[in-house]
């Protein structure tokens, strides 16, 4: 990826079929880039949050506003919108 920053995104299967999408972008300076919610957090210098999109009903059944209140131990991420 350090020969070719940009945008990038992940896909997962599970079973044969797509579970997660993740996008982010890798720069330059050979990081992810930060979408500025690990420097309002102060999560330190060497954290990314890349946030994953569920999809489909492969995990039955979860609390989708989890990330509100329990999103980094316990604590919620300021900024953070979930995809």
């Amino acid at each position: 990826m350090w020969k070719n920053p940009g945008e990038y995104e992940i896909k997962v299967l599970r079973n044969g079929k797509l579970a997660r999408t993740a996008k982010f972008s890798f720069g330059s300076d050979y990081k992810i880039v930060d979408t500025g919610i690990v420097k309002q957090n102060y999560l330190g210098t060497l954290r990314v949050v890349v946030p994953a999109q569920i999809i489909g009903d492969l995990d039955g059944q979860w609390d989708r506003n989890a990330y509100k209140t329990d999103a980094f131990y316990g604590n919620p991420l300021s900024g953070f919108v979930a995809p």
